[in-house]
């Protein structure tokens, strides 16, 4: 059933946006991670910075709100969540263990970069890695890259220059990350995926 895919699918990554946007004001604000951003900096202006994500999202309105089509498809998807997120949070032990498990896949991400920067004889605290990981992970979202191929490997490697890591290391414990966590596992899933269709399972 499509409309249960996209529904749950959308389920899962609105818990997961809480659950890193959570870790980050934990992470940054009660605790001693320091990305190396200077707001009151001259270099970047963050008036047209916030100019343009406004833009966008007035851009992304204004095409919802004349496109029939696209509201048609967009609409009932949307409802459909909405409800099955309000069935979800009556049952509070379903709540938590979807938020538990996209927290503990966060967790895992951020202890095998962390892992990784170990391997490479470079080391920054858990939580910085783990606020590498939950920014990466919310801003490649806002480049329609598939997998974020690229864009990830960009940013992680900011993070992690921004986290005091230099830069080589930065770039090689982000490519070691990627090919772990992201590579590989497709790798696998592909030639899985090939042997369920043989097989008819798929």
């Amino acid at each position: 059933n499509t409309t249960l895919a996209v529904t749950q699918g959308a389920i899962d990554g609105v818990s997961g946006f809480l659950v890193e946007i959570a870790i980050l004001i934990l992470a940054i604000f009660a605790g001693d991670v320091d990305l190396g951003l200077d707001f009151e900096s001259d270099e970047v202006r963050w008036g047209i910075v916030l100019l343009i994500v406004v833009g966008i999202a007035a851009a992304t309105v204004a095409a919802f709100r004349k496109i029939k089509r696209l509201r048609e498809k967009v609409l009932p998807v949307i409802q459909d969540a909405k409800n099955a997120l309000v069935d979800l949070l009556k049952k509070p032990g379903r709540a938590l263990g979807l938020l538990g498990s996209n927290l503990a896949t966060r967790l895992l991400m951020a202890g095998s970069l962390w892992l990784v920067l170990v391997a490479i004889d470079t080391q920054i605290s858990f939580a910085g890695c783990l606020v590498a990981v939950v920014a990466t992970n919310l801003l490649q979202g806002l480049v329609p890259v598939p997998g974020g191929i690229g864009v990830t490997e960009t940013v992680m490697t900011g993070f992690l220059v921004g986290l005091g890591v230099d830069q080589t290391s930065a770039f090689a414990a982000t490519i070691t990350w990627r090919v772990i966590t992201f590579y590989l596992p497709s790798a696998q899933g592909f030639f899985a995926m090939r042997w369920l269709e043989r097989h008819d399972y798929l």
